[in-house]
């Protein structure tokens, strides 16, 4: 069964249902970024299949408006994709680096420990410091000294 074919089952269930526009709304908005576009196309089938278009209407054209849309929608969702992993990548060149890792690593346990010192009964906090703590014992640069202003 092609993707296209299962969201239309999909969407006709919650029209079939008589389900609020907004169920079907949160349906997608639930599902992947990536299978948005394909939601989409499936939507945009079942609308031209039941849609009387008026005569001056081009139904092709019309058709090939609203895929252009889709497209470039789905285009966004890979530029954004395509973004978060070249942040990603890049991060983890850097924090490979030992010495920019170490800076990282003071940076945000300052930063933590003015949050905690700032508002010691936030949990979040804590929590964030706890994990912190962990992972430096864990990557072999935690040193309790560093910490002595929460603990």
């Amino acid at each position: 069964m092609s993707r296209i074919l299962k969201f239309k089952e999909k969407i006709i269930s919650y029209l079939g249902e008589n389900e609020q526009d907004a169920d079907l709304m949160s349906w997608m908005n639930a599902q992947p970024v990536l299978d948005r576009p394909d939601i989409l196309r499936a939507l945009n089938s079942l609308l031209l299949e039941n849609l009387d278009i008026k005569p001056d209407l081009d139904r092709e054209e019309v058709l090939a408006i609203v895929d252009e849309k889709i497209q470039e929608f789905e285009e966004s969702i890979l530029d954004n994709k395509l973004h978060e992993s070249l942040f990603k990548m890049e991060m983890e060149a850097r924090i490979t680096d030992e010495e920019t890792f170490g800076y990282y690593l003071d940076f945000t346990r300052q930063e933590v420990k003015t949050r905690i010192v700032s508002n010691p009964e936030n949990q979040e906090n804590w929590d964030l410091a706890h994990k912190i703590i962990q992972m430096e014992k864990d990557s072999g640069f935690y040193n309790p000294d560093n910490w002595k202003a929460i603990i």
